[in-house]
């Protein structure tokens, strides 16, 4: 999964799937570790549509349903107003919460009455439209009329937004913080796009460089910077281009914009926060009714130890906090777990240091062909677990061999999965679950291997890295060898009590009818 960061959270190094890096981080991550812990998890999906699935913890007595990060006790109304830039700003002032002096403006005004109100406020300004999300359409540091209203004629007419806020410019370093309950739980700020120069390579390369960096990174994982225009134009202002070789050690920026998104790094700094700046954030969230946990965008001017609150998200992504480019990660979905369930503090079912995972993409994929509208995830293993890699050499992969591979793994509840060398007759088991249970899956297969050859030997060593909750069976060929579509099958064991198993059986009875 491409290298881990020594800062970043130890328990999801090879626990976060490739089909969910990336956007889905945020949602996965918190439904993880509330599934670790034992709490019963569901996934559901009322209009096949992937992006719309919400998930669910529980623990028995109380249900928590999930968009993202935001967990069902915050208010719609809470969301209607974060939603709704300048609403948000009415709740903010009428808590004495500081942020940016602004007025709404509408289709029906006119550029002149916008320029007047300028000049009454005063420059810099910001022109931003009310409802947009990810930075879309937000000018910031106007300082003429002009400039002023060529962003109007970008937002307004270009962009088409009806709606727009003009407001004051604060002046300083745009942060992102996390707030839950009473507490703020993380920070990181955003520099825009850049490279840094070595001396040798060109632009061009150091952007080829930081893209492959950017993509061992689970929260950016196919979210490349983009050469656009802004690019060219940035660079020119700079002299350079994309063929210049900066200086070894200078930062060249590549965008104005510092949205993680459009290429800009997340640097964490919840250590730097003062006392000050977390009771606005804190103050800025309870401004909003219904509103217990969110993610705030805040101008923090570090020297006047002052702050603006700029905008609200109800819905925030935390997947900057868990991977952030510069800094130590945050435990948000530990934080959210915590309040949400706080009967579950501490408590992380990995008896022996034992991780489970679960795959998210077999649930989209049910979801997808309509066959139910829920799924519960199979509970996590418990008791006195122990994960083991079983190392077999020169054993041919027969038919037989494995039944007894994949009844053993049935029949004693285990997880991991088994890879097949085909040239080197050599084979590799993964397996997990309780001890005694592995010990008579090691016993049954031993037993069968003696029988069909007195001279093999089985090698036991501990495995340290998380297990994926199933079974499935790889085989690898060389090139040598013709591949088959039944060679290439991989093969899920199905236990009894998992419905995530009955259902997809279910789903491919249903399509060799079809075929």
């Amino acid at each position: 999964m491409g290298s881990y960061s020594k800062d970043w959270l130890p328990h999801l190094k090879d626990s976060v799937p490739k089909d969910v890096q990336g956007l889905k981080v945020t949602s996965y991550s918190i439904a993880l570790e509330g599934w670790r812990r034992g709490l019963i998890l569901k996934y559901y999906n009322r209009r096949r549509n992937p992006l719309r699935i919400r998930y669910s913890l529980s623990d028995g007595e109380k249900e928590i349903i999930f968009a993202g990060s935001r967990g069902s006790p915050v208010s719609n109304e809470a969301v209607k107003i974060c939603i709704d830039k300048y609403l948000t700003k009415k709740y903010l002032k009428e808590a004495n919460v500081p942020t940016p002096e602004g007025a709404l403006f509408n289709s029906e005004h006119s550029k002149d009455e916008i320029l007047s109100y300028a000049k009454e406020l005063g420059y810099p300004l910001v022109v931003k439209p009310v409802d947009g999300s990810g930075g879309k359409g937000v000018i910031a540091n106007i300082r003429t009329d002009q400039e002023l209203l060529d962003a109007l004629s970008i937002v307004r007419d270009d962009m088409k937004f009806e709606k727009i806020i003009v407001e004051e410019y604060f002046e300083g370093t745009d942060y992102r913080i996390y707030v839950i309950g009473d507490k703020v739980v993380a920070a990181f700020d955003r520099i825009p796009a850049n490279v840094i120069g070595d001396g040798k390579n060109t632009i061009a390369k150091l952007l080829e460089l930081k893209i492959e960096e950017r993509q061992k990174n689970p929260a950016l994982y196919n979210r490349p910077i983009t050469v656009d225009q802004e690019v060219h134009n940035v660079l020119r202002s700079k002299g350079y281009d994309l063929n210049s070789v900066p200086p070894k050690g200078e930062r060249v920026f590549l965008k104005t914009k510092n949205n993680v998104s459009s290429g800009g790094d997340s640097r964490d700094v919840t250590d730097d926060l003062t006392d000050e700046i977390k009771d606005i954030a804190v103050r800025a969230t309870q401004a909003i009714p219904g509103l217990l946990q969110a993610g705030l965008d805040v101008m923090v001017n570090k020297e006047k130890n002052k702050a603006m609150v700029i905008e609200i998200n109800a819905r925030p992504s935390i997947r900057n906090h868990l991977y952030p480019m510069i800094g130590k990660a945050r435990d948000i979905p530990k934080e959210i777990v915590d309040f949400y369930f706080p009967n579950t503090k501490n408590k992380r079912i990995n008896s022996n240091n034992v991780l489970f995972y679960f795959e998210l993409k077999a649930i989209n994929d049910i979801f997808r062909k309509g066959l139910t509208k829920e799924i519960t995830v199979p509970k996590i293993p418990e008791g006195d677990l122990k994960a083991s890699k079983f190392s077999i050499q020169e054993v041919r992969f027969t038919t037989e061999l494995k039944k007894v591979i994949e009844n053993g793994v049935k029949l004693n509840n285990l997880h991991g999965y088994m890879n097949v060398i085909e040239q080197k007759d050599k084979m590799d088991i993964v397996v997990a679950g309780n001890i005694l249970n592995l010990e008579k899956f090691k016993k049954a297969l031993d037993s069968y291997l003696k029988k069909t050859n007195k001279n093999i030997n089985i090698t036991e060593k501990e495995y340290s890295s998380p297990i994926k909750l199933g079974f499935e069976i790889k085989r690898n060929f060389s090139s040598r060898v013709k591949k088959s579509d039944s060679d290439t099958e991989k093969l899920q064991t199905r236990t009894p009590n998992n419905i995530l198993s009955r259902i997809i059986e279910r789903l491919n009875n249903i399509i060799r009818k079809k075929n």
